[in-house]
């Protein structure tokens, strides 16, 4: 049997860790297009807090990574946590909700991306390889779809 490390089979602690923060943002996309009052608005709100509190996370996941394995390249693991993080700060200082969802939908993207490469070569859990891209552009989505509703007239 692999390494945990080095098995390609998303674990289901990585599955459930991975989906269920991703759960909050589509039910605020929900709240913020069907709710009424001020539902809207405080699920965007909270929302951004969400995405940037998960992002975040991920960065320290990833940086984490390349404490604990020798062969997890140190630049690759520095470089990639701390734009993750750079980008979770921006989206709770920036002064409007949509450049926050901007900054959070990118910030997703890119680790989709990154973290996937880096699973490849060995500078993330082989399973990211197959979790991240599905599990953050989900969470991109529901982002997506907030910044919709923003662009649709939702208030700010």
């Amino acid at each position: 049997m692999p390494a945990r490390a080095d098995d390609p089979r998303i674990p289901v602690n990585s599955a459930v860790l991975g989906y269920g923060p991703m759960l909050p943002l589509v039910v605020a996309a929900l709240g913020a297009w069907f709710g009424a009052g001020m539902l809207p608005e405080f699920a965007l709100r909270l929302a951004i807090i969400w995405a940037a509190l998960v992002l975040a996370f991920i960065a320290g996941v990833r940086r984490g990574f390349g404490f604990g394995v020798d062969r997890a390249s140190t630049w690759s693991e520095i470089a990639s946590s701390t734009t993750y993080f750079a980008l979770a700060g921006l989206a709770l200082v920036a002064p409007r909700a949509d450049w926050a969802l901007m900054l959070l939908i990118g910030g997703y993207l890119f680790a989709a991306w990154a973290d996937r490469r880096a699973a490849l070569a060995g500078n993330a859990p082989l399973h990211f390889a197959r979790l991240r891209p599905p599990q953050l552009v989900l969470g991109a989505a529901a982002l997506a779809a907030l910044l919709a509703w923003l662009f649709s007239g939702g208030t700010e």
